[in-house]
């Protein structure tokens, strides 16, 4: 099972490979689409496989017209965004708020297309100060009916004060608009440890790197972006080197080369094998405190949430090494578990009080 899930792995990165570019190469296999198309699908990048196929051969069959369905679908669905988020925008600055935006939109409007970028909801970042206020005013009649994402301050990149944050922000242009964005090098870093805290599941994490990397203006500030805790700027090189290796991404004249084209020999298998396996996304699996009145399944969502080497090495902060990843394992699942066992007492005295009713 875990070759086949490797192997499907490989189809979707050679499907992937440059499919944001403008002029992307043709696939060479004509069964990649085929065999992954229900990936593709359940992970977001199923517009982007249509945006890959849609001057080839394959244009034409049963599973291009599906995947060219949900580009269609997302295209539309990225103008109804767009204008909830030009609303949203000039309705948080008529209340004196200005947060920043990341991930979504802001990563969206790099593509060549907006339908081949889909997004759910509105990351916004506050200084933590300012959540309550922005949380009041989200809630607040007359607030724009769209799904926000609320962060007190940027957790990925606390190792960065929010001031500098939002120093180096920059204003893009969204209908009548203009929304503020993290800058290019606290994007992308921000990108990069997101997608690994997540364990790398979605092959669409990974060409956002791409992306933003490609799209990366000419003064970028390479210094800047490795600076802060240096753990976590190997993982962002690494998390480049992913894009280069798995989706062709151009690395060449970068200070992160040479750790790019030598990751750990751990690191393009895990991923391989997580893309080829599918997951149930984190924000849709049954909490585990449900399992307090019902422990019916308890065994498989223990093994749902066995972390893979990746989420496991970011949750107990690790070196992307060639050392053997199942000690890491092991302690991100104590971690876990010791916060779950922490929160007991509260969760058994609502399972009490639930019975009670």
């Amino acid at each position: 099972m875990c070759d086949e899930a490797k192997a499907r792995g490989r189809l979707i990165a050679a499907t992937l490979d440059g499919a944001w570019r403008d002029k992307a190469s043709q696939p060479q296999s004509e069964k990649a689409p085929d065999e992954i198309a229900s990936l593709l699908l359940a992970s977001g990048s199923a517009a982007l496989g249509w945006y890959r196929i849609r001057h080839s051969d394959l244009r034409t069959s049963d599973v291009a017209v599906q995947l060219q369905q949900a580009y269609r679908l997302h295209t539309l669905q990225s103008a109804i965004h767009e204008r909830s988020l030009t609303q949203l925008v000039l309705f948080l600055r008529s209340a004196g708020l200005d947060p920043l935006l990341g991930k979504g939109w802001a990563i969206a409007r790099l593509y060549p297309e907006p339908g081949l970028r889909p997004y759910g909801d509105f990351d916004l970042y506050v200084r933590p100060e300012e959540y309550e206020a922005t949380s009041a005013a989200l809630r607040r009649p007359g607030a724009p009916p769209c799904a926000v994402d609320l962060h007190r301050g940027a957790a990925e990149l606390d190792d960065r004060g929010f001031d500098d944050l939002y120093a180096r922000s920059r204003l893009a242009g969204l209908g009548d608009a203009e929304v503020r964005i993290f800058g290019p090098e606290d994007h992308l870093r921000l990108l990069c440890l997101h997608m690994f805290r997540h364990g790398a599941w979605r092959p669409l994490w990974l060409v956002d790197v791409a992306v933003a990397l490609e799209s990366r203006p000419a003064d970028f500030d390479w210094d800047y972006f490795l600076s802060g805790d240096q753990r976590r700027s190997d993982w962002t090189a690494c998390a480049i080197g992913l894009a280069h290796q798995l989706l062709g991404a151009e690395v060449s004249g970068t200070p992160i080369v040479e750790r790019a084209r030598n990751l750990p020999r751990w690191l393009v298998p895990a991923v391989l094998g997580q893309w080829g396996r599918g997951q149930v996304p984190h924000g849709t699996r049954r909490p585990m405190s449900s399992y307090l009145r019902d422990p019916a399944g308890v065994l498989d969502a223990l093994r749902v949430r066995w972390p893979n080497a990746i989420e496991a090495t970011v949750g107990v902060h690790g070196a992307f090494n060639d050392l053997p990843r199942l000690p890491f394992q092991l302690g991100e699942c104590l971690r876990r578990t010791g916060g779950f066992v922490a929160q007991l007492p509260a969760l058994l005295g609502n399972a009490v009080r639930y019975g009670e009713r």
